[in-house]
């Protein structure tokens, strides 16, 4: 996560200052990736099925998705730039969907009785994803002289993370499946529609994402006047309560369950999203951003968790590449949406109090999907019970008598 989000601060500089781009193409350049993410993620999951395999294509993409970065350093025309992105988003996504499959495959795998339902691998990748996005915002203060260093260092930390892959990973507790088809997935979906449920969740918190990090971090830039240091600190107060988080609301699910945590913290989540827009003062949208954080720490890694539990056997890493990708459409309409609602904004509403709305917007997003989901409640956990039973039972019919 550092890379993709350490580059976030200077967007302005390199796409308003070095390339002579407007909001339109500072919107593109956030949602490009993820058309590529959308795109790529369920190739990334079925091939990944397929071959039973997470470690080398994990690997391979990390030096693609690095060659890639170093490659919009060069480039000079807007035109090449948001191509180059297009492929950096579906590489990236190879990365970030497979390391998913990878915790998942383990906490799912009832041979593994120290990971089994326990929550603790997603908890702690959770709180990594998090944590890397927390830092690698700040560290967008590499840019402040010079905007391409965010760059280089970027390329250098995917070259670093594909050799310790080929190094370190080991892959386990994969499902394996003699015969392999794609419409067994679609088979999975109408078997099971409240995997829609996760899918919904993680569209819409990615889809307010995109407004954090392209209208939101235009408006601390340009109306707040803040540099890019200051900038990547704010928006980091979102991430660092989710890593601070990921791992406890993991562990609090055991006895709570995984959806009371998902509805509880997007609430809170939607509320304060609402509210970050409202105010001009420096402590007041510090203490708001922070408990936007809270909340999004709450729900971060539960709906994870309520993905990857409601995949089915064999699956694994094919549902969470959906999920991913489901996640990635909304990171990619989420800026243009966000372009486009602030201009019909600022047309109809006095100019103190267009942003304000456009928060409110996107904040109104989280609750209603909470208040659409209250009633199946009862519902999702009886279809939750009886996935774990069915995984049970897969995994006792193909273990080997002990000799």
């Amino acid at each position: 996560m550092l890379p993709v989000t350490m580059i976030v601060p200077v967007v302005k500089d390199i796409i308003k200052d070095r390339l002579l781009g407007s909001n339109w193409e500072v919107a593109y350049f956030t949602s490009v990736p993820m058309l590529g993410s959308f795109l790529f993620s369920p190739i990334a999951g079925i091939i990944s099925d397929k071959f039973q395999n997470r470690k080398y294509f994990i690997a391979l993409f990390c030096f693609i998705d690095a060659f890639l970065f170093y490659l919009l350093t060069i480039v000079t025309d807007m035109k090449s730039f948001l191509i180059i992105r297009f492929f950096e988003g579906a590489a990236h996504i190879f990365i970030i969907g497979l390391l998913l499959s990878a915790a998942a495959d383990r906490e799912n795998d009832p041979i593994n009785n120290r990971y089994y339902g326990k929550g603790v691998l997603m908890g702690i990748t959770g709180m990594f994803l998090s944590l890397g996005g927390a830092f690698g915002l700040p560290l967008g203060i590499l840019g402040r002289n010079n905007p391409l260093l965010p760059f280089y260092v970027g390329s250098g930390i995917l070259v670093f993370i594909g050799l310790s892959t080929l190094v370190l990973l080991k892959d386990r507790g994969i499902h394996k499946e003699s015969k392999f088809k794609l419409s067994d997935l679609k088979f999975a979906i109408l078997e099971n529609p409240f995997l829609f449920v996760p899918f919904m969740f993680n569209f819409i918190d990615r889809f307010t994402v995109g407004f954090i990090i392209s209208s939101f971090s235009l408006h601390l830039r340009e109306t707040l006047t803040f540099h890019p240091g200051v900038v990547g600190v704010f928006l980091g107060l979102v991430l660092f309560p989710m890593s601070l988080l990921s791992y406890p609301s993991a562990v609090i699910s055991r006895k709570t369950g995984i959806l009371p945590l998902v509805l509880c913290g997007s609430l809170l989540y939607g509320i304060f999203l609402g509210l970050s827009g409202t105010t001009n003062s420096y402590w007041v949208l510090f203490t708001f951003l922070l408990i936007c954080g809270i909340g999004a720490g709450v729900m971060f890694v539960p709906s994870m968790m309520l993905a990857s539990k409601m995949s089915k056997p064999g699956l694994t890493a094919t549902t969470m590449s959906a999920f991913t990708g489901i996640g990635s459409l909304g990171f990619m309409l989420g800026p243009i949406v966000s372009v486009q609602m602030q201009t019909i904004f600022e047309t109809n509403l006095p100019k103190d109090y267009s942003f304000g709305a456009l928060s409110f917007f996107f904040g109104c997003l989280e609750i209603i999907l909470v208040l659409i989901t209250i009633p199946f409640f009862k519902t999702i956990l009886k279809k939750l019970n009886h996935i774990d039973t069915e995984r049970d039972k897969i995994t006792l019919a193909n273990q080997s008598p002990v000799l």
